[in-house]
């Protein structure tokens, strides 16, 4: 196990912002990661963890040890659909990998960036696909007191872009290995509004192109973070009592809106509310809303993590100030 001092984090986070860490550590196995969390109680270091750093947006230095999980692997039961998978692979490639094996289910999570380690903090969906859907367990390492954990997915606590590891019970687990339940038949879940679009002309008959479709939205609504530094949508969909609905289409008929399991909940796409305040192209110094998706914040010229928050910080009071709804980021901001 090797640890830098003084490490430059611009190529570990999607958004390609500067910021250093004073330590920086990148795993490839649970000995190397118990080792890593000794050296930082021996200094009496903070310890944050990332994947591929696409759900971080960094705007100073980190004062501790950056912790980079880069254990790879992974292990698929064809007869039963089960499908073991360590934290550092990435997602997209795994979901292609399963649907290669003949598993089916994550074809609607394609191109999601990041790790798999990733995936369950943040219940990974798009698409009317939720990752929650095909968790059986997750292990990892407890890093407050050293032991391993499995949590199966009730333990895990799902919800929209949220789960247990989000919470303070939950915040000082690592995640290291995922399992999940894979379909051996496949069928298709075609429910979101803005994907049927894409069948109208090319009905979809194999996962393959299911999975094709799904890449070629997702490349035109959302840009490359390889090319151009983002972390996709930043902020969650919010989700408004039924009461707050029906007063908003007194002043905006048009507003857009969806169902959730509780029928005095309802859903409205952030996209939405930021394209009615026309935040499409706006600037912050270096920072920028994407011309083409309201959700997605790039650097566009070197910006600083602190541009961005910022920019981001604007966003969510005129929203709050024209519609009275809160938007939440899915981007963690240190």
């Amino acid at each position: 196990m090797l640890i830098h001092e003084n490490f430059n984090l611009q190529p570990h986070n999607s958004f390609g912002v500067s910021a250093r860490s004073k330590y920086f550590s990148s795993v490839r196995s649970l000995e190397e990661l118990q080792l890593a969390l000794q050296y930082a109680s021996e200094r009496r270091s903070p310890i944050y963890v990332i994947g591929e750093g696409s759900n971080v947006l960094f705007t100073k230095d980190y004062p501790g040890l950056i912790i980079k999980v880069a254990l790879t692997g992974v292990q698929i039961d064809q007869e039963s659909g089960v499908v073991r998978v360590a934290s550092g692979e990435n997602w997209h490639n795994f979901v292609l990998t399963c649907m290669n094996a003949g598993l089916h289910g994550l074809e609607n999570l394609a191109l999601i960036p990041g790790s798999v380690g990733a995936a369950p903090v943040q219940n990974i969906g798009a698409y009317g696909v939720e990752l929650a859907s095909f968790v059986k367990h997750v292990k990892g390492l407890d890093m407050s007191t050293g032991k391993t954990f499995v949590l199966n997915a009730s333990d895990c606590c799902f919800g929209y872009r949220d789960s247990i590891f989000k919470k303070p019970e939950g915040a000082k687990f690592l995640i290291s290995e995922v399992t999940l339940q894979l379909q051996l038949d496949w069928a298709p879940n075609l429910s979101y509004a803005s994907l049927d679009k894409e069948f109208y002309e090319d009905p979809v008959e194999t996962p393959q192109r299911l999975f094709s479709i799904v890449c070629r939205v997702r490349r035109r609504k959302l840009p490359n973070p390889k090319l151009i530094g983002n972390a996709g949508s930043f902020f969650k969909n919010p989700l408004i009592s039924v009461t707050l609905l029906e007063e908003l289409k007194i002043r905006h008929q048009d507003i857009v809106w969806f169902d959730t399991d509780d029928p005095n909940i309802k859903k409205i796409p952030a996209a939405w509310l930021l394209d009615k305040l026309g935040w499409k192209g706006r600037k912050n110094g270096g920072a920028e809303v994407s011309a083409t998706h309201a959700l997605v914040l790039i650097n566009a010229a070197k910006a600083t993590g602190k541009e961005i928050s910022v920019l981001a910080q604007r966003m969510v009071a005129s929203v709050l100030d024209e519609f009275g709804i809160v938007l939440e980021p899915e981007v963690r901001i240190l």
